[in-house]
């Protein structure tokens, strides 16, 4: 306790060091690094003990010492194929403010690609000295997630996966929700079920279409699956070819909330309404579904949650490279609105 009382004194006068703290506050070193990072590994009582001896020593930690001892840069690479989308606006947020509290920034690489095989993409990924990449892009077809893999460069795929890869993986349970969704419809009444979904090389459309299926007892006709962009667009075109039909559909699923309002705007411009004409069910429930000019029915996905434990996983797989594989899934939930009734 002595040695505690004569560390405070000696090192008033002087630039205080992590040793310092680590003699005052009773730990070692690497304890010092880790409570100040307020990694949960540390008890929070050490960590409040390490916080108070580091204040009253006035010790501030040398980030640029530590990175070079390290060899890390502190940047992580956060892959997203689309900004304009509200899901990926929110998600960003919440994976930046769980990244910057854990002392690292990140850079945004927008990925309109789907990260399909590009030597020059890759090459630009591997020698831009990122700590560890989201990937939010991935496809089935994907490549470079296993290149990359294969390099040692710590990685994670958030919202998306790819079988077989063994890497993190933090997504909701999209087989649930595509139950969920057509279990909904189904309860009204809905028999004649469409559905408007993303591109088919993505684990989200085929695990949605996987889940529907399995409440429907059948697979949905080939004539009733479009696939597209996760795109406003391609809800508005896709919906006209549908209503256009000799027999339109009672209902129809969308594989976010983007495109279901573009659903719902192509319906009214066509003269439809919804939901008395036809129904509507989204996924994601991002701010807008809930708007007075759409309150959509849609599948919620917890999108903090999953930007939080992405951004975790990744610190967790830098900081210990040979640590087990991961893969956290996510219940869904369905948020009732006014875009879903029974069939007339």
């Amino acid at each position: 306790m002595s040695e505690q009382r004569d560390a405070l004194k000696e090192t008033s006068s002087n630039r205080a060091l992590s040793r310092d703290v680590a003699l005052a506050a009773g730990v070692s070193q690497s304890t010092v690094s880790r409570a100040l990072r307020d990694d949960p590994r540390i008890s929070s009582t050490t960590r409040e003990r390490v916080r108070q001896a580091a204040e009253q020593l006035g010790y501030v930690p040398n980030r640029v010492a530590r990175n070079l001892r390290e060899r890390r840069s502190r940047v992580v690479g956060v892959m997203v194929q689309d900004i304009d989308n509200a899901f990926y606006t929110q998600l960003l947020a919440d994976m930046h403010q769980e990244l910057l509290v854990a002392g690292y920034a990140f850079t945004l690489i927008v990925d309109p690609l789907h990260l399909r095989s590009d030597v020059t993409r890759l090459r630009n990924l591997l020698d831009a000295s990122f700590d560890g990449l989201i990937i939010t892009t991935a496809t089935l077809d994907s490549d470079a997630p296993e290149a990359l893999h294969r390099r040692g460069i710590p990685i994670v795929l958030s919202v998306r996966s790819i079988p077989g890869l063994e890497v993190d993986i933090v997504e909701s349970d999209n087989v649930a929700a595509g139950q969920l969704a057509a279990r909904h419809l189904v309860s009204l009444g809905h028999r004649d079920i469409a559905a408007i979904m993303g591109p088919e090389v993505t684990s989200t459309t085929q695990h949605r279409i996987v889940g529907a299926n399995q409440v429907l007892g059948h697979s949905l006709p080939p004539e009733r699956v479009f696939n597209g962009p996760y795109s406003h667009e391609s809800g508005h075109s896709h919906c006209r070819r549908l209503l256009q039909g000799d027999r339109p559909p009672t209902a129809i699923m969308a594989a976010n909330d983007v495109i279901a309002i573009g659903v719902i705007d192509a319906a009214r411009q066509m003269g439809y309404s919804v939901p008395d004409d036809i129904s509507v069910i989204g996924f994601d429930d991002i701010h807008m579904a809930s708007w007075h000019s759409f309150r959509l029915t849609t599948v919620r996905q917890d999108t903090k949650a999953i930007a939080v434990q992405s951004a975790r996983r990744l610190i967790e797989r830098i900081e210990d490279p040979d640590g087990p594989v991961t893969h956290d899934k996510y219940p869904v939930s369905l948020t009732m609105r006014a875009t879903t009734a029974a069939p007339k």
